[in-house]
């Protein structure tokens, strides 16, 4: 799952809004990336962000996700939430270019690298202190709907209802295998990276991102024994939906389309994984321990060492 690491030649940053309160912030993390010897470009969305806080400058070089040339030795940086990150995932399309996300927002599973900590650590992952996991996507095969070329998603892709109550019908079969026929508001297939996202919230699994598997998760079902189930990431889906509207609504992570009902759509691992930057010593388990707060009880109370003193503070 880890790739090689090397030293960073080309930076191209990327994100959308910048608060007043982290202005100081953003000022430090760029002095460190301008005084660094990676050459540095920025996208358009973020560079107008940057000008309105006074933080742009008169040789910045535009760029854009899906053009930027990273050669051997080139990263993308995030400034926002997993969001961003998501964006970054769709915008690059499968190239194999490595993202890290710097987390200016609460929780953030894939922008793991805090704002305060992101000066103090730029240093050392341009020098190659860094490590790169090696994500599994999904991708959507459509060729009734007009959704352009960005069909993959990190975390997951759902259906659901659009603008009436009623539930929907979904039926899935995996490789030409019936697995279920779900009545509720939609179905999610989950990544293993998506586990930690709305699955999550619909009542999923928690999945390590080794682990090669999908989630099937309906929302809301009004049977109750539909139950979330974990199925082996290879293979491709088949998705019947229908409902009592002419439309149903189709998500790639954080981007929506609306489709004609009935939908008959297929789903498969995307041919190559997105690129993750980790720090050294992260652990995917610790980090959900700390952001969820697992095994947290305040009957027990708990000390600094812990590890919760930073989710817990005030924000």
């Amino acid at each position: 799952m880890d790739g090689q690491a090397a030293t960073i030649e080309s930076l191209l940053l990327h994100g959308s809004v910048i608060t007043d309160a982290d202005v100081p912030a953003f000022g430090a993390v760029l002095e460190v990336l301008r005084a660094s010897k990676a050459q540095l470009s920025f996208t358009g969305t973020f560079h107008t962000a940057l000008s309105e806080k006074g933080l742009s400058a008169p040789d910045d070089v535009l760029n854009e996700v899906d053009r930027f040339d990273n050669g051997s030795s080139g990263m993308v940086i995030t400034f926002g939430g997993d969001g961003t990150v998501l964006e970054t995932a769709g915008m690059l399309a499968g190239r194999p270019i490595p993202v890290l996300g710097i987390n200016t927002g609460r929780l953030g599973f894939l922008s793991h690298l805090p704002m305060p900590r992101a000066k103090e650590a730029l240093p050392g992952i341009l020098s190659g202190g860094y490590k790169v996991e090696h994500r599994a996507m999904l991708e959507v095969d459509f060729p009734e709907a007009e959704l352009g070329t960005n069909l993959r998603a990190l975390n997951e892709i759902t259906v659901h209802r659009r603008d009436v109550a009623s539930m929907i019908r979904v039926s899935v079969y995996r490789d030409g295998t019936f697995i279920n026929r779900y009545w509720s508001d939609g179905l999610i297939v989950s990544t293993a990276t998506g586990s930690t996202a709305y699955s999550l919230s619909c009542g999923g699994p928690i999945i390590h991102p080794d682990s090669n598997a999908i989630v099937l998760n309906p929302i809301a079902p009004h049977n109750l024994y539909d139950r979330p189930v974990v199925i082996p990431l290879e293979g491709t889906l088949e998705i019947h939906a229908e409902g009592r509207d002419d439309h149903l609504m189709l998500t790639m992570d954080t981007r929506s389309y609306t489709v004609d009902a009935p939908a008959r759509f297929k789903v498969r691992p995307a041919e190559r994984p997105f690129m993750l930057v980790q720090l050294p010593g992260v652990d995917f388990i610790e980090t959900v321990r700390r952001k969820l707060h697992l095994g947290l009880d305040a009957r027990e109370g708990f000390s600094h060492g812990d590890g919760y003193e930073t989710d817990l503070s005030p924000r």
